[in-house]
C-alpha cells in the first residue's frame, strides 16, 4: 500500500510539474516568437498548438483527471468499487476526448483564420488595382471633356468611381488589417506582429473524397460518439454490478432503463455524426461547382471590359459604359476569389466532421 501511495505522490509531483511548464513555458516562448516568421499552414497549426490557452487548460484538466483516476486505483485497496473505478476512468477518458476536441476546434480556428489573411490580401491587391484603374479613367474623361467629347454626366460618374474605389480600397486595407491581427491572436502572438503568409488559396488540394468511408472514420473518431460509448459501457457495468439476488427489483429496473436510455443516446450522436459528415461533403461539392462559374464570369467580364474599352477609345460609347464594364469585371474577381475561400472552409469543415486531419499543402 506504501508504494501505491507512494506512486500517487509521485504522479502528482510531475503533474504540477507539467501544469508549471503548461502556464510558464509558452509565455517564454511567446516572448520570442512575435519576429517577422513566415507561416505556412501547417506551421501556423503547430504554432497555435505550442501557445493556445485553450489547448493548454485542456492538458491541465487532462492531468487531473489522470491523477483522480490514480488515486481511485489505489483507493481500491480500501474501498473496493467496480462503479467508482470505471467513473474515474471514463473521466480520465472524457478528458482525453475533450483534449483531442481542443486541438480539433484550433485547427478549425487558425484554418479559417489563414485563410481569411490570404482571402483579404488578395482582395486588397485587387482593390488596389481597380483604383488605378478608375483613376486612369478619370484622366482619359477629363481630357475628353476639356475637349467637349464627353458630358458632365460622363465626367461625374469617372469622378464618383474613383471615389467608390478610394472607399473600396480602405475597407480592404481595414478588412485584412483585422484579419492578419485575427490570426495573431489565435497563434498566441502579439496582435501586431508581422508575418508572411505561403499558402496561397489555390494551394490545398483534396483527394478523392470516399464518402461511406467518411462515415465509418467519423464514427470511429468522432468525440461525441466516442463519450456515448463509454457511457453505454458505464452503464452496463452498473446493471452487470446490480443484477443480484441481493440488489433491490426496482434499482435494477432503473439500472436497466440507463442503459436502455444510453444506448438510444449513442445511437442518436451516431445518426447526427452520420447526417452532419453528408451535409459537409453535399457542401463541398457545391463549393467546388461553383468556383469554374466564377472563373468563367471573371472571363466573360475582363473580356466585356477589354471590348468596351475599344469602343471608348473609338468614340463609340461613353465613359459611363466602360465604367459599369470596370465594375462588373472587379465584382466578378472579388466573387471569385470569395469562391475559393468558401470551398477551402467546406473542404475543412468536412474534414473536422469526419474525424480526419486537415488536409495540408505539402503534406
Amino acid at each position: 500500500m506504501q508504494r501505491e501511495f507512494k506512486r500517487v505522490t509521485t504522479w502528482m509531483c510531475l503533474g504540477l510539474g507539467l501544469m508549471v511548464w503548461l502556464f510558464v513555458g509558452p509565455i517564454a516562448f511567446a516572448s520570442q516568437s512575435d519576429d517577422d516568421v513566415t507561416l505556412s499552414l501547417a506551421d501556423a497549426i503547430r504554432l497555435a498548438e505550442e501557445q493556445s490557452p485553450s489547448v493548454r487548460l485542456a492538458d491541465i484538466t487532462l492531468e487531473e483527471a489522470r491523477i483522480a483516476y490514480e488515486e481511485a486505483r489505489v483507493n481500491q485497496i480500501l474501498r473496493p468499487s467496480v462503479i467508482t473505478l470505471q467513473q474515474a476512468e471514463n473521466a480520465w477518458t472524457a478528458a482525453q476526448h475533450n483534449r483531442a476536441l481542443a486541438r480539433q476546434d484550433l485547427v478549425m480556428q487558425v484554418t479559417q483564420a489563414y485563410y481569411e489573411v490570404v482571402r483579404t490580401e488578395m482582395a486588397l491587391e485587387l482593390a488596389e488595382r481597380a483604383l488605378a484603374q478608375s483613376e486612369a479613367q478619370l484622366a482619359s474623361t477629363r481630357v475628353r471633356h476639356e475637349q467637349g467629347m464627353l458630358s458632365d454626366v460622363d465626367l461625374l460618374a469617372a469622378e464618383s468611381q474613383v471615389a467608390i474605389a478610394e472607399l473600396d480600397l480602405n475597407r480592404s486595407r481595414a478588412t485584412h488589417t483585422s484579419a492578419r491581427m485575427a490570426l495573431n491572436r489565435v497563434l498566441g502572438r502579439n496582435l501586431e506582429s508581422s508575418f508572411e503568409l505561403v499558402d496561397a488559396l489555390g494551394d490545398v488540394q483534396t483527394a478523392q473524397i470516399d464518402l461511406e468511408k467518411a462515415v465509418e472514420t467519423a464514427l470511429e473518431n468522432r468525440l461525441e460518439v466516442q463519450r456515448a460509448r463509454d457511457t453505454a459501457r458505464l452503464r452496463e457495468k452498473e446493471l452487470e454490478v446490480s443484477d443480484n439476488p441481493y440488489t433491490p427489483a426496482l434499482s435494477i429496473e432503473s439500472a436497466r432503463l440507463a442503459l436502455e436510455r444510453a444506448r438510444v443516446e449513442l445511437r442518436e450522436r451516431e445518426i447526427d455524426v452520420i447526417l452532419e459528415v453528408r451535409q459537409n461533403y453535399q457542401a463541398v461539392i457545391e463549393a467546388q461547382a461553383r468556383i469554374p462559374i466564377q472563373e468563367s464570369n471573371v472571363t466573360r467580364t475582363k473580356e466585356s471590359l477589354r471590348i468596351a474599352q475599344i469602343r471608348y477609345d473609338a468614340g463609340l460609347i461613353t465613359s459611363i459604359d466602360v465604367i459599369e464594364a470596370q465594375r462588373a469585371a472587379f465584382q466578378a474577381e472579388m466573387q471569385a476569389i470569395q469562391a475559393v475561400f468558401d470551398y477551402q472552409m467546406a473542404v475543412a469543415r468536412f474534414h473536422r466532421s469526419a474525424g480526419l486531419p486537415p488536409a495540408l499543402a505539402g503534406e
